[in-house]
């Protein structure tokens, strides 16, 4: 059994349009496929419309709460919403537990909800055939964002060139050789493994999951398949990227709507900070250093943007 783990945080429609999609998609897999949607919401409103979007089998209880049992297209589903925003690591891992405690799933594939299979059928064999291979753990395919910027795969990179080279030199940072600068998209893909792969949709055996007990809990947003990565490559688990599946992200839009550019950099530099500390071993003096680049650049790019808005209401300046 192949379990999609879908987290939710009020999208509703959104989730439902995607399983929907997902649906038509996935109609030659050899593996059967069942769905978990955790709803991180806290809004009754928010699940009732999940709820009536399904056709409810059964009720049942877990660690004191409802989880309701539905089909979808024929295949289960099971809906749990969480008494809180418990963030995306743990709203996973109480959907990996579901699929583990009601399905005994053998893959889990977590995806976020705003992705589009852009080819004409969803290879679900070909991401389980690489999966299998010795080894490997993980397996994500080619994802491009909405302007076509590559989103797959990436290599590991130092916490200085990650958060602070091109932060110290903003805003002249683009004058640095790509490989050199924060960005850790792997360009050219020639071979497998890579360090990691996005978290909006990848596959990993179940066993692989709990072997490295699931994600770290302790972020909130962001870094989470990143520490699942370093997880696997401790315990000589692999990750794998197949660039013969596509998919669109339609990147962020839930987080978007309740964190603008700045606070979403934040919560990405604590995660990673965190990251860095425990997984990595980064010492107390480059944390230091890096969290003055990052405070300093911060200031820097509040200031610039306010000289560019002001020199657009004069008329010097032009995007």
């Amino acid at each position: 059994m192949l379990t999609f783990i879908l987290l939710d945080y009020r999208s509703a429609e959104q989730t439902v349009t995607y399983i929907h999609h997902l649906c038509e998609k996935i109609i030659k897999v050899q593996e059967p496929i069942s769905f978990v949607v955790v709803d991180n919401s806290v809004d009754s409103s928010n699940f009732d419309f999940l709820s009536k979007a399904f056709k409810t089998i059964e009720k049942k209880n877990w660690n004191g709460s409802i989880i309701e049992k539905k089909e979808v297209d024929g295949k289960p589903l099971y809906l749990w919403a969480n008494v809180e925003n418990a963030g995306y690591a743990r709203g996973n891992n109480a959907g990996a537990k579901i699929a583990l405690d009601y399905i005994k799933s053998d893959y889990l594939l977590f995806s976020n909800n705003d992705l589009v299979v852009l080819d004409p059928l969803l290879d679900l064999d070909r991401l389980i055939l690489e999966q299998k291979k010795e080894g490997v753990a993980i397996v994500g395919p080619s994802i491009i964002g909405k302007n076509g910027e590559k989103q797959n795969p990436y290599k590991e990179k130092s916490f200085f060139l990650r958060w602070g080279l091109e932060y110290l030199l903003y805003p002249c940072g683009s004058i640095l050789p790509q490989s050199y600068r924060s960005g850790d998209v792997l360009e050219p893909f020639t071979s497998n493994p890579v360090f990691r792969v996005m978290g909006s949709f990848f596959l990993i055996s179940s066993s692989s999951f709990w072997l490295v007990d699931g994600m770290d809990p302790h972020t909130f947003l962001f870094a989470e398949e990143l520490i699942l990565a370093k997880r696997l490559q401790q315990v000589n688990l692999l990750v794998h990227y197949v660039d013969s599946v596509h998919l669109l992200h339609n990147h962020s839009t839930s987080i978007n709507k309740y964190y603008n550019q700045t606070e979403r950099l934040k919560q990405r530099f604590k995660s990673e900070l965190y990251y860095y500390q425990k997984y990595v071993g980064v010492g107390k003096f480059m944390v230091f250093v890096v969290k003055k680049i990052f405070s300093s650049y911060l200031i820097r790019k509040k200031a610039t943007m306010i000289i560019k808005k002001t020199l657009k209401k004069t008329g010097c300046f032009s995007e």
